[in-house]
């Protein structure tokens, strides 16, 4: 006799993805959480009586992503428990749960902490690009333009696909479905402004060396290393995500619940 659910294929297939996608969220989240703690103790060892207004701010927004990293965690856990098991026969099992209710209370808070998740971290990237362009030849609202541009496109597309998910799940959307266009886009914004902060930061380094010889400016190396391991990792699971997605496989649902934990990553680097 099979204990086998009687449910398809692809179903099941659907529902090993999402289960498997539920323990490497909680990896990832073990990552974000290290990281911030290291970051969070590195501000406050900085912070003195001189700087404080600035760490201050930089613990805030750091304090803040973690925050909603955790809501997004516990939602996602809360989400997946109910859908195993306190609503385990339901008609078509987990995966038809998913489907039906993507927008009660308990997901949708999950679904606005990763919205937010995104616009907070797109934001420091942006930030990050002003900062590092002052000064340049070139105006700096002619530099900025674009990557704003870009990030406005990033919040429409977010306030759209949250108001899509506030009705129905993205896996069942028979409609225009915002997913792929709000993700694309804040993976777009990731790699164009990084590789612009990497530009900018090589170019520093040049100009050191050409002054001051070859073995000066390698901080600036590391920096640029470290901004593109990060940009690096996010876009690979965006990638992994919109791909399979795209083409309706339940494939990406294993990266989907690590997304959110993975762009929050950057900004503690």
């Amino acid at each position: 006799m099979s204990n086998r659910p009687d449910e398809t294929s692809f179903e099941i297939f659907t529902e090993r993805a999402w289960l498997q996608g539920a323990i490497l969220g909680a990896v990832a989240y073990g990552s974000a959480f290290t990281l911030f703690a290291i970051c969070l103790n590195i501000l406050v060892k900085q912070t003195n009586r001189t700087n404080i207004k600035i760490k201050g701010a930089f613990i805030a927004y750091i304090s803040i992503l973690f925050i909603l990293g955790t809501i997004f965690m516990a939602a996602s856990a809360e989400f997946t428990q109910m859908a195993f098991i306190d609503n385990r026969n339901y008609p078509g099992g987990p995966a038809a749960y998913e489907n039906a209710m993507f927008s009660i209370p308990v997901d949708m808070a999950g679904n606005v902490a990763f919205v937010l998740t995104a616009w907070f971290a797109d934001a420091l990237l942006v930030w990050r690009c002003m900062v590092i362009y002052k000064g340049c030849r070139l105006p700096l609202w002619a530099i900025m333009a674009f990557p704003c541009l870009i990030y406005t496109g990033s919040i429409v597309t977010g306030v759209f696909w949250l108001k899509q998910l506030s009705t129905f799940s993205p896996y069942g959307s028979s409609g225009v479905n915002w997913t792929i266009p709000c993700l694309s886009i804040s993976l777009a914004l990731n790699i164009l402004v990084s590789i612009a902060i990497v530009l900018r930061l090589l170019v520093y380094r040049r100009r050191i060396a050409s002054v001051m010889g070859q073995h000066h400016g390698s901080q600036y190396t590391s920096i640029a290393a470290m901004i593109i391991e990060s940009a690096s990792i996010y876009s690979a699971f965006s990638i992994f995500f919109l791909v399979p997605f795209g083409m309706n496989s339940p494939v990406s649902e294993i990266v989907l619940q690590s997304l959110s934990e993975i762009q929050a990553r950057p900004p503690y680097t």
